[in-house]
């Protein structure tokens, strides 16, 4: 039962990793279905012997944590190694966020709809950040809002990075 158990979650937890890569919270959603999985094992056989325990939670909450973490920062460092100023860098933030979304809904097509509007997003965030100082023109903007564009498009990357290696994680657990 336990191998089939391991089977079934490492195919539906890949199809949630995947879904990172779209801007959907793929790792929150594998473990999500870790926890199910225990609390039905749980309930079912009693307390003793869960399909994960702990120390596999404690680990993939960590990771899809820090995985957070760098993609919701990489626009603004981006923007930052591109030398932008303080508002650049929290219009990076904010243009990332709302560009993903938007960019998702607007661009229908899976994985470059979210990163493209995530890029787009930051790019113009960081520019109009730019542009809110005194004297700035657009030509002082680009190198900001490009850092910007670049930035986020590695962070996301980074972060389909963490949600394999939450996957995969999660899936040893699942067999051992």
């Amino acid at each position: 039962m336990t191998v089939l158990i391991g089977i079934v979650f490492s195919i539906i937890a890949a199809a949630f990793a995947a879904l990172t890569a779209l801007g959907l919270p793929g790792t929150w959603l594998v473990i999500m279905l870790a926890a199910i999985v225990d609390l039905i094992e749980y309930f079912w056989r009693g307390g003793d012997d869960l399909t994960f325990g702990w120390m596999a939670f404690a680990v993939a909450i960590v990771l899809a944590t820090v995985a957070e973490i760098i993609e919701f920062v990489a626009g603004a460092a981006g923007a930052k190694a591109g030398g932008a100023s303080r508002r650049g860098t929290i219009g990076a933030i904010v243009g990332g966020f709302i560009g993903g979304i938007v960019g998702t809904f607007l661009i229908l097509i899976p994985l470059l709809g979210t990163l493209a509007g995530a890029a787009i997003g930051a790019a113009a965030g960081a520019l109009v950040g730019e542009l809110t100082k005194d004297g700035a023109t657009i030509r002082d903007t680009l190198r900001p809002a490009t850092g910007a564009a670049a930035g986020r498009i590695a962070g996301t990357v980074i972060k389909i990075g963490f949600a394999v290696a939450i996957w995969l994680q999660m899936s040893v657990a699942a067999f051992i």
